[in-house]
């Protein structure tokens, strides 16, 4: 037998080993991960982030630097899908998502085996040699968003927890859909509005609760997630941009990313003035003069945008090249998966086609039948758990949110690309680029799509993707040292975004708020419905993931929930904590609540409740102290 090996197969086995290798380290992870939690995080990672796109990569044709960027895009897109699907059929857990883990190590083995990649090892350090400039700008992208984010997202102080500067509003809801999901909420019910099926397109938080899930209890996953995903979007921006040349691809990455407007005029002031506070000088004013919040400031905190915008972004790269009939199927493929993740993202997705159908008009019907399956996949989710938005025809966003000259706005609030742009729009290459940027730019100032108006301002952000490829082009064509001056006069803002998260330290939740959270987890059925005050900050949901009746109202608000609902559910919670016994039983038996929760929050606005709730017959304290926790026992 050795002979025979020596003699036949020795040579064989060697070459099928060197191609196989990363079907072995795969195979030794996935059993490994039985064993070992962090190998089991590990291998989560592998098969959302690599293996789905190193297996379909191989039946499209990309550019390198486009495929690198496909890779864990897509595979965030179609893991997530799996894992959802899989788990409405056996339910979710983390035997469910290890069996996802499995069928595509099987596939990968089978697709390796009829269909070698495309993409090696080597070919991977060659392009990397010949494009040192992007792996500088990811590396240095990577580490300023995670610093930024590890001090600003659930960051641990002598107060407690920490949610602070761009992510103190929003990022508790993904933490409140992340844990609730871990604890049972599958299919998920609003975390925030008990008893409402869930219409918030919440595939980025899943995808983190899918992480999460291997592991056990991670809250600190989030931010090191959303570092990657902000240098994944800084890829697909090279990706798109490269046919420009290599310095024009720099560029658009960099004002992609950390670009903006003017709004630092008031940030120097003040350094100027000696009046700087850093709580006080965000990047952009809510209904102001600089209404549009910059791009970092929205990758810190916009969780759905951080796979929205690279989606989107390579849909725009398949796309604008017009003779690849698979880069427009890819693209089609693509603008389906991404309609959980992001509604947005899924409608610029298809303006960006039409734009490109107009520009090959004689070639309609076969363009639109190859785009016509991003309909088909997202299907399931256009009919199921998405809310219906009439399309109101008027700039509701333009009514509501600006006050000012909407020239000065515009140029203000987008700043020297947008100006830039405009100079050299003659002398820069990309109608289609151009056309789709004018397009995303009149939408907000037409029409009403969103179900909250201010949403609407998210379509400037994907405006944003044209408009730095365009620029970074127009820089790359004139004399270097003007280029740059104008590159650093496009990027300050960012400056201001990154002090004001790293200047603040808003406390979420403190540590007896913490412990309480924990106790949640523990010691409470999975489901359980809160009572608590409507607040941003709420321990049993944000950490316990348990439901409530009603968190930050603005959240159920901008999910689709009618205004004058969400009213009479939090005149029904004030009834709760200052009527009588009686009227705390209708409500109790309304939201069918468990639980009744008293903290800071709930003895600030309903001064005496916990003296009322200590008589009632029928609630029993099974949490005492500050913060005081009542079951209920009807």
């Amino acid at each position: 037998m050795p002979y025979m090996l020596n003699r036949f197969g020795k040579e064989s086995f060697l070459r099928a080993l060197g191609r196989y290798w990363f079907l072995v380290a795969l195979s030794s992870l996935v059993l490994a991960s039985f064993v070992s939690t962090p190998l089991a995080l590990l291998s989560a990672f592998a098969f959302t982030f690599l293996v789905p796109g190193l297996v379909f990569h191989r039946f499209f044709k990309m550019e390198t630097c486009q495929l690198l960027a496909f890779i864990p895009t897509f595979s965030v897109l179609v893991s997530t899908q799996l894992v959802y699907y899989t788990s409405l059929l056996f339910g979710y857990s983390s035997a469910t998502i290890a069996g996802t883990f499995v069928v595509w190590l099987l596939f990968y083995g089978v697709v390796e085996w009829r269909k070698p990649a495309t993409i090696s090892l080597r070919s991977f350090i060659r392009t990397a040699k010949r494009n040192r400039a992007i792996l500088v700008i990811l590396v240095l992208t990577f580490a300023l968003s995670f610093a930024v984010l590890y001090r600003s997202v659930w960051f641990e102080s002598d107060n407690g927890i920490v949610l602070t500067g761009s992510n103190w509003q929003d990022t508790p809801l993904h933490y409140e859909i992340i844990e609730s999901i871990n604890s049972g909420n599958f299919p998920p019910q609003m975390p925030y509005y008990s008893g409402e099926k869930m219409t918030y397109h919440y595939f980025v938080d899943f995808h983190t609760a899918i992480l999460e899930k291997v592991y056990g209890y991670l809250p600190q996953l989030l931010p090191f997630l959303n570092a990657v995903f902000i240098a994944v979007f800084a890829l697909a921006i090279y990706s798109l941009a490269r046919p420009n040349g290599k310095r024009a691809a720099a560029f658009s990455t960099i004002i992609a990313t950390f670009g903006w407007g003017f709004s630092y005029f008031g940030f120097f002031s003040a350094l100027a003035n000696g009046t700087f506070n850093p709580a006080q000088n965000y990047a952009y004013q809510y209904n102001g003069l600089f209404g549009l919040p910059p791009i970092f400031d929205n990758l810190l905190q916009q969780r759905p945008l951080l796979i929205g915008l690279p989606a989107f972004v390579l849909v725009l790269a398949l796309l604008r090249n017009m003779d690849n009939k698979q880069g427009v199927i890819l693209a089609g493929i693509m603008t389906g998966f991404v309609f959980p993740f992001h509604a947005v993202s899924f409608i610029c997705c298809y303006l960006a086609y039409f734009a490109f159908l107009l520009l090959n008009i004689r070639s309609f019907k076969t363009h639109y039948f190859c785009f016509l399956i991003s309909a088909v996949v997202a299907l399931p989710f256009l009919f199921s758990g998405s809310v219906s938005v009439p399309l109101v025809i008027a700039p509701l966003w333009y009514i509501l949110f600006m006050k000012e000259n909407p020239v000065l706005f515009y140029f203000l609030n987008l700043g020297v690309p947008f100006i830039v742009s405009l100079v050299f729009i003659k002398k820069v290459d990309g109608v289609f680029l151009k056309l789709v940027c004018l397009f995303l730019f009149l939408i907000p100032n037409l029409a009403s799509i969103t179900p909250n108006p201010w949403d609407m301002y998210k379509f400037f952000i994907f405006a944003w993707i044209p408009l730095a490829v365009l620029s970074g082009a127009a820089l790359s064509k004139i004399k270097k040292s003007v280029a740059f001056v104008l590159l650093l006069l496009s990027i300050l803002t960012s400056a201001n975004v990154i002090l004001y998260n790293l200047g603040t330290n808003y406390t979420a939740a403190n540590w007896n708020e913490y412990e309480l959270g924990m106790w949640v987890r523990e010691n409470t059925l999975e489901r359980s419905v809160f009572l608590t005050y409507y607040s941003i900050h709420c321990p049993p949901v944000m950490i316990g993931g348990r439901l409530t009746v009603a968190s930050y109202v603005n959240w159920a608000y901008g999910h689709g929930v009618p205004w004058d609902d969400i009213k009479a559910r939090c005149d029904d919670i004030d009834s709760a904590y200052t009527g009588n016994s009686d009227n705390l039983m209708q409500i109790v038996n309304l939201y069918n609540v468990t639980y009744i929760y008293v903290g800071a929050d709930e003895l600030r606005n309903f001064p005496g409740c916990a003296e009322r709730f200590n008589v009632v017959e029928w609630l029993r304290p099974v949490y005492n102290g500050t913060l005081r926790i009542y079951e209920v026992v009807l």
